[in-house]
């Protein structure tokens, strides 16, 4: 390590240049449009990759692409500023804030009330909750950019643990001046319903229904998020699938639900992961993690 920073080429401040244009995707992003921004960060990885003998940039593709080591070092570089960060806090009796990551629905009507829980007597705590998708909270919590996620497909993985919550289905909202009736999937057939854009594997069991009822549902709109998705249908007299988990916490949409033979088949686990080496160094995260269902108590 001392030998690699004694180099002219190699320094924290490349290596954090390195971490912007890997999280941005590419030096133009990274740069933001500004083409003398552009021309130092272009230097700065050159220098790195001369210093540190390796190609931190695909220039087959284009634009360039951060390579698989340039990911590798943005990661590294990333843990260790944080690790700084903490122990500087800490020093100066100062707490960082425990970063979530979670769907929209999840943040509102799972973790939030689980802090008004938790918070009761004990020594409060800072929160930062991202809105991501399983994938992008999969990748932070690996690299420690979350300190806690929850979302449905986490995978157990390096330092990464998972631990499963509860399983829920979907649930059939209908506008509020319709009433749910024996026809089944074919009420679809005359009414728009919303979706969520992206959530490959309710759609695919969607498209089964489809064929196996022998109906063609008319998508109205495709949302990036629940509430979302809930607004546009209230707005526009449309139907909307919702997670049984917020449909549970909303009890004027039971009169509202239309039953749909076979959509109870369709069932997913909200999941609670963490990173082990991030519970192993900050307690208050450790207790979160305890309290929500995960590590038991040492």
């Amino acid at each position: 390590m001392t030998e690699i920073f004694s180099k002219n080429g190699v320094s924290l401040d490349r290596l954090q240049t390195l971490e912007k244009v890997v999280r941005a995707g590419s030096i133009g992003l990274a740069a933001k449009g500004d083409p003398n921004a552009q021309s130092q960060i272009s230097r700065q990885i050159g220098e790195l990759e001369v210093a540190l003998g390796m190609e931190l940039m695909d220039r087959t593709k284009k634009p360039f692409q951060p390579t698989r080591a340039a990911q590798r070092l943005a990661d590294s570089c990333e843990r260790f500023v944080r690790e700084v960060e903490e122990v500087s806090a800490e020093a100066r009796g100062l707490r960082r804030p425990i970063t979530v990551g979670a769907g929209e629905v999840v943040i509102r009507e799972f973790f939030i009330p689980q802090i008004g829980k938790q918070r009761k007597g004990k020594e409060s705590v800072a929160w930062v909750m991202r809105n991501l998708t399983w994938r992008k909270i999969q990748e932070g919590l690996a690299a420690e950019r979350l300190d806690v996620g929850l979302a449905s497909g986490l995978e157990a993985t390096g330092n990464v643990e998972v631990t499963d919550l509860e399983s829920y289905g979907m649930k059939l909202v209908l506008p509020a001046n319709e009433k749910p009736d024996k026809r089944g999937w074919k009420r679809l057939t005359d009414m728009p319903v919303v979706v969520m854009d992206g959530d490959g594997k309710f759609r695919q069991f969607l498209a089964d229904c489809e064929r196996e009822r022998g109906v063609i549902l008319k998508i109205g709109a495709e949302c990036t998020s629940y509430p979302q998705a809930v607004d546009l249908a209230e707005v526009a007299g449309w139907a909307v699938f919702v997670p049984e988990l917020w449909w549970k916490r909303r009890k004027e949409w039971a009169a509202r639900t239309q039953s749909l033979p076979g959509l109870e088949n369709h069932r997913r686990t909200l999941q609670l992961g963490w990173n082990r080496k991030v519970v192993e160094r900050r307690p208050e995260v450790e207790r979160l993690v305890r309290a929500l269902g995960g590590v038991k108590k040492r």
